[in-house]
C-alpha cells in the first residue's frame, strides 16, 4: 500500500514539473515574439504619390518616408534611371525630419517619375537598407499601381489612330534653281562692272599730270644764297645760324653737281673722300677746304666772327658756286603727278 502512494506522489511531481517546463516555454515564446514584433514596429518604410491617375507623359512624384525610433541609421537607395516602367526624372536628396507627436524620426526622399506605357501600372517596392543596435537590416516599401491613360479623348477609339502617311514624292525641277543662280551671278558681275568704270571715272577727275622742270645743281644753290641774304640773319643776331644755312647750301651743291656725299659726312671725313676725288682740281679743294674750316670755326669753337668776314664767306661760297658750275647740263624733264580734289 505504501509503494503504490509512492507512485502517486512521484507521478503528481512530475506532472507538477511538466506542467511548470510548459508553462515556462510558453512565456519564453510570447516574450520572444513580442520582441520581434517590438523590433519590426520599431522601424516601417511606405511609399506614397501625389496622383494615381495620370495621362502618358504626364509627371508624378513619389514619396518615399522611413519611420523609426531610436539609434537607427537609414539609406534611402539611388535608383538609378528607373523604376520598374517609370523613368526617373529627377530624384531629390535624402533628408531627415522629426514627428513631434509620435516623437519618432522620419527619413524621406521624393522621386519624379514618368512613364510611356499606358493601363496599370506598379511602382514596385524599394529595398531600404537600416543599422540598428542589433546589426544591418532592409525594409521594403509598399507597392503602388498607376493607372495611365492615353490621349485619347472622349469618344474617340484607338481604331481612330492612323499611323503617320509615308512621305510623297516631289517632282524636283532644276530649270528654276539655274535660273535664280544665272541672274544671281549676272547682276554681281553687272554691279562689279559699274562699280570699276565708276571707281576709273572718279580717278581719271580728280589726278592732274603736269610737267615740271628740274633746275640745275648751280641754280637752286643760287636762289638759296639770294633768300637767306634777304633775311639778315647777321643783323638779327643769328650769326650760327646763317653759317649753318650757308654751310647747308655748299654741302648740296657739291652733292648735286659732283656725286660725293657732303651733307651726311662730317668735315674730316669729306675731306679724305675729297682728296681722293678725280672730279674737282685742286684749287677748287683748297677753296672748298678754307670753306669749311671757316664755318667750323664759328659753329663748334664759338668763334665770333665780324661783319666782313660774314660778307667774305658769302662770296667764297659764291665764287665756289660760279668756278664749278657746269653750262653744259641740259635741264631735266619730270612728269608729276598731283591730286586734284
Amino acid at each position: 500500500m505504501a509503494t503504490i502512494k509512492n507512485f502517486i506522489c512521484l507521478y503528481r511531481r512530475l506532472i507538477l514539473l511538466m506542467a511548470v517546463f510548459t508553462l515556462l516555454s510558453v512565456n519564453a515564446a510570447c516574450a520572444e515574439e513580442s520582441e520581434d514584433s517590438n523590433d519590426t514596429a520599431a522601424i516601417t518604410a511606405t511609399a506614397s504619390v501625389d496622383k494615381n491617375d495620370i495621362t502618358i507623359g504626364d509627371k508624378i512624384t513619389l514619396l518615399i518616408q522611413v519611420r523609426f525610433q531610436g539609434n537607427v541609421t537609414v539609406s534611402i537607395p539611388d535608383t538609378g534611371d528607373r523604376i520598374g516602367v517609370f523613368v526617373v526624372k529627377n530624384a531629390g536628396e535624402a533628408k531627415e525630419v522629426t514627428d513631434g507627436k509620435n516623437k519618432s524620426r522620419i527619413v524621406e526622399r521624393s522621386y519624379v517619375l514618368s512613364s510611356y506605357k499606358t493601363g496599370l501600372q506598379t511602382i514596385p517596392a524599394i529595398e531600404i537598407e537600416y543599422n540598428d543596435d542589433s546589426g544591418k537590416g532592409i525594409i521594403a516599401t509598399n507597392e503602388i499601381e498607376i493607372n495611365i491613360k492615353g490621349i485619347l479623348t472622349e469618344g474617340e477609339n484607338v481604331a481612330d489612330v492612323r499611323d503617320i502617311s509615308p512621305p510623297v514624292d516631289v517632282n524636283t525641277n532644276f530649270n528654276r534653281l539655274f535660273q535664280w543662280i544665272f541672274t544671281g551671278v549676272a547682276a554681281v558681275v553687272l554691279f562689279f562692272f559699274v562699280y570699276r568704270m565708276l571707281k576709273k571715272r572718279k580717278k581719271r577727275e580728280r589726278i592732274k599730270t603736269i610737267e615740271v622742270v628740274k633746275k640745275l645743281p648751280h641754280e637752286t644753290a643760287y636762289e638759296l644764297l639770294e633768300m637767306l641774304a634777304k633775311e639778315n640773319l647777321i643783323d638779327k643776331g643769328l650769326v650760327k645760324e646763317y653759317y649753318y644755312r650757308i654751310t647747308n647750301i655748299l654741302r648740296h651743291y657739291i652733292e648735286d653737281r659732283f656725286g660725293m656725299s657732303a651733307p651726311e659726312r662730317t668735315t674730316e671725313e669729306f675731306m679724305v673722300e675729297m682728296a681722293y676725288t678725280s672730279k674737282l682740281n685742286n684749287p677748287h679743294k683748297k677753296l672748298i677746304r678754307e670753306f669749311l674750316e671757316k664755318c667750323d670755326m664759328v659753329k663748334y669753337a664759338k668763334y665770333g666772327p665780324s661783319f666782313i668776314e660774314s660778307q667774305e664767306i658769302y662770296h667764297l661760297a659764291k665764287r665756289l658756286i660760279d668756278e664749278t658750275k657746269s653750262e653744259s647740263e641740259v635741264k631735266k624733264e619730270e612728269t608729276v603727278i598731283i591730286a586734284v580734289k
